[in-house]
């Protein structure tokens, strides 16, 4: 473990870049992993953030990635809480309904409980939903990529939007959200880079103290220097995490 990795001891521009190699820093698929079953039988479920939508082409090299570790192309799903980029700012506690009702949908369709993938707000939307709608009955695994779990001073950009409003530091959501407990059974990991512009103070993409020692599976990652976008794209950062989704 090094020292930027801590552990509860309580229990298709982009798609060719990623190919290819490039300046993005995308490693090409399938350099670092040649396994040919996924790390767990779940299906995944990825959830994009404040402004984005599931149809950003980021997400497609996300699935790819996934596929390429061994994935079923039928198991991974991607909630697009929106179809044009720079209007999903409403509250994540909004969006948490939408994330509980796939959710839901694909842990009946699959049998089993599903591993969740989520960028920047759409942890937020995520952990709302697991931790104060019960959605943990239906989540195994849940990554964060950049979340701001304990606001973000960068939300000041998005004032005028709820969503902008509940990010900052010590709004109303967040101190409802991070109430000292998270959702037992659920295995946490938020992954946070140190240059990631949109979440300042960087270290606020961190699970807060008393929450993340209240589980017994939870991990805070730092993933060196890639801004706040390159979290979901990197190979580097996804080969952090994937092996997690057992």
């Amino acid at each position: 473990m090094s020292r930027f990795e801590t552990t509860s001891t309580r229990r298709s521009f982009l798609r060719k870049s990623a190919l290819g190699g490039s300046a993005l820093g995308v490693a090409a698929v399938g350099a670092a992993s040649a396994t040919e079953t996924p790390p767990g039988s779940e299906p995944v479920l990825l959830v994009h953030g404040y402004g984005d939508t599931g149809e950003t082409p980021w997400w497609d090299v996300v699935r790819g990635y996934l596929v390429d570790v061994g994935y079923s192309p039928d198991d991974v799903y991607v909630l697009s809480l929106g179809d044009v980029p720079g209007t999903t700012t409403d509250s994540p506690a909004e969006y948490a309904d939408a994330v509980g009702e796939r959710l839901k949908a694909i842990s009946e369709a699959h049998g089993s409980r599903v591993d969740i993938v989520a960028h920047s707000m759409g942890g937020l939307d995520s952990r709302w939903c697991v931790e104060k709608q019960g959605g943990a009955r239906y989540v195994d695994d849940l990554v964060t990529l950049g979340t701001p779990h304990q606001g973000t001073y960068a939300a000041y950009l998005g004032l005028l939007t709820e969503g902008g409003r509940d990010m900052l530091p010590g709004s109303t959501f967040v101190e409802r959200l991070n109430d000292g407990t998270l959702a037992e059974g659920v295995n946490y990991t938020a992954l946070w880079s140190s240059a990631d512009e949109l979440i300042v103070p960087s270290e606020y993409a961190r699970l807060p103290s008393p929450e993340f020692s209240s589980v017994d599976a939870a991990r805070n990652m730092n993933t060196g220097y890639q801004e706040h976008i390159q979290l979901v794209y990197d190979r580097a950062v996804f080969d952090r995490y994937y092996r997690l989704l057992d």
